[in-house]
């Protein structure tokens, strides 16, 4: 073992003002209070040189498993490509070791489009470690820069955003959102979609009260008539991840989302983020070819997000 590393192992985690890596909402201490399940243990890892923090993971461990996230779309190990794998070998045997009493340690790591170079050197390691792949999703993701959302946009595209602006549809934030309204407009458009409903109102509320000035609400209407909406979640000051973008079917032939998406990259542009994270477009790795093809309707990117599994050996 490398004597400048070391790892430390705490219950749950305290809240850290700076790391020398790039932090995601989903692994900091506020967000973990809200994934948390009833008989949980929460262990935090960090892996030290000179008492200065190289990298970090939060396991949820359970009977049954030990998992990171426990609920929220990525968890994962937090680093930076600057940490020597060796050193990271370090880490994931120390976590190894800690969690092996249960069957096995699921890691569901952040889409490599967010971070390529860490994505890859990440996906090196754990390879290495022995861990499978054990789902791939496709996830997307639109670059933003000082280009116009017009320039991003098929041409077919195009032209229903211009559609939607002449109709009269306006794009705005909703402010002090009723979140009811919020949840039974998500909720319908999903049922129609035969798609699930993962927060509960309660859930939703719990969130956003936990979480203040993390989530916020942008809508289409016409006149004051709701015909889209997109729930946003600031992952960090660099990524802006899209939750739950939904829409009325009274209003289809006017595509309200694409005028919702292209108000949220300008949104992105005014305050600085350089990515908008759009989601995964498969379940289960099954491809959904109707959202993959809308989403890079809008120029977006595509990439993978791996859940990587460790499975102990039986005993």
């Amino acid at each position: 073992m490398d004597a400048t590393y070391t790892v430390r192992i705490v219950e749950f985690s305290e809240a850290i003002p700076t790391l020398p890596f790039e932090r995601y909402l989903f692994n900091e201490p506020l967000h973990l209070q809200t994934q948390v399940q009833p008989g949980d243990r929460v262990l935090t890892f960090f892996l030290l040189k000179a008492e200065q923090i190289q990298a970090r993971l939060t396991v949820f461990m359970t009977p049954e498993k030990a998992i990171s996230p426990r609920r929220a779309t990525f968890g994962g190990i937090e680093t930076s490509t600057n940490v020597p794998l060796t050193a990271l070998q370090i880490f994931v045997q120390a976590v190894l070791s800690e969690v092996s009493t249960v069957p096995f340690l699921e890691l569901r790591s952040f889409p490599d489009g967010l971070n390529p170079d860490l994505a890859s050197h990440l996906h090196r390691l754990f390879t290495e470690a022995g861990f499978r792949v054990t789902t791939s999703e496709l996830n997307q993701h639109l670059p933003v820069s000082s280009l116009p959302i017009e320039q991003h946009l098929h041409t077919s595209t195009l032209r229903r955003l211009r559609k939607s602006e002449r109709e009269g549809f306006k794009f705005s934030e909703w402010v002090e959102p009723d979140w009811p309204q919020v949840h039974a407009f998500i909720a319908e458009a999903r049922r129609r979609k035969n798609r699930p409903m993962t927060l509960s109102l309660e859930q939703l509320r719990q969130s956003v009260q936990q979480l203040p000035g993390i989530f916020r609400v942008f809508t289409v209407r016409q006149d004051t008539v709701l015909a889209a909406l997109i729930v946003t979640v600031h992952i960090n000051d660099r990524i802006l991840y899209t939750l739950y973008p939904a829409d009325d079917p009274t209003f289809l032939s006017s595509s309200p989302l694409i005028l919702a998406y292209a108000g949220l990259y300008r949104v992105c542009q005014r305050e600085g983020y350089e990515l908008l994270d759009l989601g995964i477009s498969t379940e289960n790795g099954e491809r959904n070819e109707g959202l993959i093809r809308f989403k890079n309707n809008l120029g977006a990117i595509e990439s993978e997000k791996r859940t990587y599994t460790f499975f102990f050996p039986r005993k």
